[in-house]
């Protein structure tokens, strides 16, 4: 499952601006620019619908929100 959470994240980010060749899970893809504030509101959707989850303020505002790993942590605990 977190094979497939992880390849959805990056084909949503990779679809907003290309990934650095360096990119790596840990890297916060909001400060490097991937995810622009006119873009985040349907990157959030598009995971909301994919894996059934509410992403309320506190999720989106956290840190762990920011990278692909602490996303993977969010979503599985969703959907745990």
């Amino acid at each position: 499952m977190q094979d497939d959470i992880r390849a959805f994240i990056l084909t949503l980010l990779a679809r907003k601006s290309p990934l650095p060749a360096d990119f790596n899970d840990d890297d916060d893809f909001l400060a490097a620019g991937i995810i622009d504030s006119m873009a985040i509101i349907k990157f959030i959707l598009e995971l909301e619908a994919r894996f059934d989850i509410t992403l309320d303020d506190d999720d989106i505002e956290s840190q762990q929100f920011r990278s692909v790993r602490g996303l993977l942590a969010l979503i599985d605990n969703k959907t745990a």
